[in-house]
């Protein structure tokens, strides 16, 4: 996923269609969520630097976020994945070598890109 905010968030709107596509087709039953969907093209992105990492689900990595030590490293990354690209954010999440810091990030960039996804109406939200 290269390239600057709106060629990623555009590429991601089409993987998700993909993956709701495919899952439709395998499942008659449950569908996962949008942004179930975001979270798994963002971890899948993740394990390809970071092969051995295992990603965690989003239900305790938000909560390290709110460790102040990760908050300026997670926001750091976030504005790199912004202004370059998600794979380079990877590529530094990585090399901290930090597995707190790259299942904080990976919650918080999913969030951000859900965001983004909402606002540009392309999802519905879940409540």
């Amino acid at each position: 996923m290269e390239g600057n905010i709106e060629q990623q968030v555009s590429s991601l709107e089409k993987q998700i269609e993909e993956r709701k596509t495919q899952t439709e087709q395998r499942e008659a039953g449950e569908q996962a969520s949008e942004k179930e969907i975001v979270h798994s093209i963002v971890g899948e992105q993740i394990q390809q630097h970071a092969p051995m990492h295992q990603i965690k689900s989003n239900s305790s990595s938000g909560l390290m976020y709110q460790d102040p030590r990760l908050q300026p490293m997670v926001q750091d990354l976030v504005n790199i994945a912004f202004s370059k690209s998600i794979p380079d954010a990877v590529k530094a999440a990585v090399k901290s070598n930090n597995p707190a810091l790259i299942d904080a990030f990976h919650d918080i960039l999913v969030d951000e890109l859900y965001a983004q996804l909402l606002e540009r109406r392309k999802l519905k939200e879940i409540k």
